[in-house]
C-alpha cells in the first residue's frame, strides 16, 4: 500500500534528524510523501492509511498515538534558518498543525506556509526515492544514508567529512571510528547493498596523521530489484478516508 514516491528539495537532507528512530522516520517521510503538492491545505490521514504508508506493524491505537506524538515533538526540532541580504534571520518548523483524534482515528497535518516550497516548488535540485524501499530498511542510519545517496544517484559518488557525517546521522559522541565502522557503516553496507550494486564505502585518512578525515561512497542503483515483491499501485483518488481540507 505504500508504493509512493517521496520527493523534496535537497536542503531537507542538510537537516539532522536527531533522535528520530527508524519507525519515526518511516512515519515522517510517509507524511512528506502525501503532503507534497498540497500547498498549505490541511491533510487528514486515517490511522489505517498512515499505518499502511509507513509499514507500521503494531496494531494498538494507544501505541500509535504515542508514536505520532513523538514524531511531532521531534518535528518541532527540525528548524530551518533563513538569512536575507540585510541580515534578517527567520527560523521555521516544517509542519504547523498536528491534530490527533484517537477516538475517530485520524491525524490532521499542515505545512508551514513559508516553507511549502520544500515539498511543492521542486526544480532540478530535489531528492526522490520510493517510500516502499525506505520503509523496508531497519536501521535509522541506513535510512538517512539511503536518502543522501538518492540525492547523488546521478553521479554515483558521495563524500562527506567525518564531522558532518556524525552530525547528519546523529552519531553518539562516544563513538570512535571502530564503533562507527562496526555499528554504522557495516549495517549500512549490508542493508543498502540490496538497492545499490556496486556499493563501496571507503574511509580516507587526513593528509597528516592517522585520523580518518572523510568517508566516500561509490554506488549505482540497481535497475531491477528482484528481491522485492511486486505490489500493485494503490489508487488514492478512490480512497475516501484520505481527505484534503482547504
Amino acid at each position: 500500500m505504500n508504493e509512493l514516491t517521496v520527493k523534496y528539495k535537497n536542503e531537507l537532507n542538510t537537516v539532522s534528524m536527531r533522535k528520530f528512530n527508524a519507525k519515526e522516520m518511516d512515519l515522517f517521510f510517509s507524511i512528506c510523501a502525501k503532503m507534497k503538492n498540497t500547498n498549505t491545505s490541511i491533510v487528514r490521514f486515517s490511522f489505517e492509511d498512515l499505518k499502511g504508508l509507513s509499514d507500521y506493524r503494531m496494531t494498538a491505537t494507544q501505541h500509535f498515538v504515542k508514536d505520532l506524538e513523538s514524531v511531532y515533538d521531534k518535528m518541532l526540532e527540525l528548524k530551518y534558518r533563513v538569512e536575507d541580504d540585510d541580515g534578517t534571520i527567520d527560523k521555521f518548523v516544517l509542519f504547523t498543525k498536528f491534530r490527533i483524534n484517537p477516538k475517530k482515528k485520524y491525524v490532521e497535518i499542515s505545512v508551514q506556509p513559508e516553507l511549502e516550497y520544500i515539498l511543492n516548488e521542486l526544480t532540478n535540485e530535489f531528492t526522490q526515492f520510493e517510500l516502499r524501499e525506505f520503509t523496508r530498511l531497519s536501521s535509522s542510519y541506513s535510512k538517512t544514508m539511503y536518502r543522501l545517496l538518492k540525492q547523488f544517484k546521478n553521479t554515483g559518488f558521495y563524500t562527506v567529512k567525518v564531522t558532518e557525517f556524525r552530525e547528519l546521522l546523529d552519531v553518539p559522541k562516544s563513538y570512535r571510528m571502530t564503533h562507527i565502522t562496526q555499528k554504522i557503516l557495516q549495517p549500512i553496507e549490508k542493508e543498502l547493498s540490496q538497492y545499490f550494486d556496486p556499493f563501496i564505502i571507503k574511509k580516507v585518512k587526513a593528509k597528516k596523521g592517522n585520523r580518518i578525515d572523510r568517508i566516500e561512497f561509490y554506488f549505482k542503483e540497481k535497475e531491477n530489484n528482484k528481491k522485492l515483491p511486486h505490489i500493485p499501485l494503490y489508487n488514492w483518488l478512490k480512497d475516501e478516508s484520505l481527505n484534503f481540507i482547504e
